[in-house]
């Protein structure tokens, strides 16, 4: 398999990669501005008594965008899940410029992931995980774009550029392994009292990585 690398810049973008940006502005928006007013209607309230009409007044946009990339609102939750995957995938590509070695970027990785997690509520995320399914494809989306799995994977070969492991490692894998243990973790903090997930997602992280880098 090739090495997952981050694209480089190639100047001014298209017209349709604006398109795709606008796009992905307005989903964000979605997003936004329906966990702002679930979450001060209480989460399992707030998500079932919520209207599109309301939601889309509070993202200054119209009804009918509203349904056109969100059909349902379970589909919203879906977004709010890639939304997450996507800031965790950014901030992985600017933390490996900083030069830092592999095992400190991903334990800030883990760290960030785990802050953002715990300050939405326990309630809605439990309902998130219930929607997220792992169908091809949500695995598909994952690893091609800014998912974890790639979060992960382009922190590895980074490493294997710079000589810290050995290109032997699949990146792929080390990734699929890293991704599936934050899933774990979040499921866990969900569900449990008294968890502190961003110390449980760096402990975790630090022993695949102690196998991988030994």
């Amino acid at each position: 398999m090739a090495a997952i690398r981050p694209v480089p810049s190639a100047g001014p973008a298209s017209p349709a990669k604006l398109a795709q940006e606008r796009s992905r502005a307005t989903r964000r928006k979605i997003v936004s501005a329906a966990l702002r007013l679930w979450s001060e209607r209480g989460f399992d309230e707030g998500f079932e008594t919520t209207t599109v009409d309301e939601i889309a007044e509070r993202a200054e946009i119209s009804r009918a965008s509203v349904y056109y990339y969100f059909p349902k609102k379970e589909d919203i939750l879906r977004e709010l899940a890639w939304t997450t995957s996507e800031e965790i995938y950014e901030k992985s590509l600017r933390a490996i410029m900083s030069g830092e070695r592999a095992p400190l970027v991903i334990d800030q990785i883990m760290a960030e992931l785990g802050a953002m997690v715990a300050r939405s509520p326990k309630s809605a995320v439990r309902r998130m995980l219930q929607v997220r399914h792992w169908s091809f494809e949500n695995l598909a989306r994952d690893a091609a774009a800014g998912g974890l799995t790639r979060a992960f994977s382009v922190v590895i070969v980074h490493a294997q550029e710079a000589g810290e492991i050995p290109k032997t490692v699949s990146a792929i894998e080390v990734g699929e392994m890293l991704s599936s243990i934050a899933m774990g973790c979040i499921s866990k903090w969900a569900i449990a009292d008294d968890v502190d997930l961003p110390a449980m997602l760096r402990r975790r992280a630090a022993v695949i990585l102690a196998g991988a880098f030994k």
